[in-house]
């Protein structure tokens, strides 16, 4: 009598996955990816993000089949798909520092990639030119998003004063950056 896959352990299920059994990825795909799903959308906020984040991991999965030791198959998983979870935040947020100053995003197509290096380049130059206390008073505000009231208690001057060097900022960064502001 044959054992149904449907009943065959984990630990089974990876010894058939590394004999390129498609029956025994199915069967993990269909024990795990509502869970992996569940989670993913819980992280991301996001089902289509996280529809793609499992499939990238299942995709992973089959292709790294037989390079990778797996010695409990959930928790793989699980530990792949939080892995996968940061590698996409960190994508986000670094497009997120694509952004000007003035908070228009610059677009992501791969044509354009090399004019918004070229603008965050010439940010970084701008802003180091700026005065010492100017300069960290736009970063912790601009790249550290602190509020106005923290940035002056932290530096022990007025909100007033806070507004003051952020005002400054802008307009040297607009006079610095005005061949991207067209």
């Amino acid at each position: 009598m044959q054992t149904a896959i449907s009943d065959i352990s984990d630990e089974q299920l990876v010894l058939l996955l590394l004999n390129e059994d498609r029956d025994a990825f199915t069967e993990i795909y269909e024990r795990y990816w509502k869970k992996l799903l569940g989670m993913a959308i819980y992280k991301t906020n996001d089902k289509e993000v996280a529809q793609e984040i499992v499939q990238e991991l299942f995709v992973s999965l089959w292709e790294k089949r037989k390079t990778t030791v797996i010695q409990n198959l959930e928790n793989y998983l699980f530990v792949s798909l939080k892995y996968l979870i940061i590698h996409h935040l960190k994508r986000v947020i670094a497009e997120r520092k694509l952004v000007n100053t003035e908070g228009v995003e610059i677009p992501n197509e791969p044509t354009e990639i090399l004019t918004a290096q070229a603008l965050q380049n010439a940010i970084s130059q701008a802003v180091e030119q700026l005065p010492d206390k100017t300069q960290l008073v736009f970063r912790m505000s601009r790249f550290e998003e602190k509020s106005h009231k923290e940035i002056a208690e932290f530096l022990e001057i007025s909100e007033k004063a806070v507004e003051y060097h952020i005002t400054q900022s802008l307009k040297f960064l607009k006079s610095e950056l005005k061949e991207f502001l067209i």
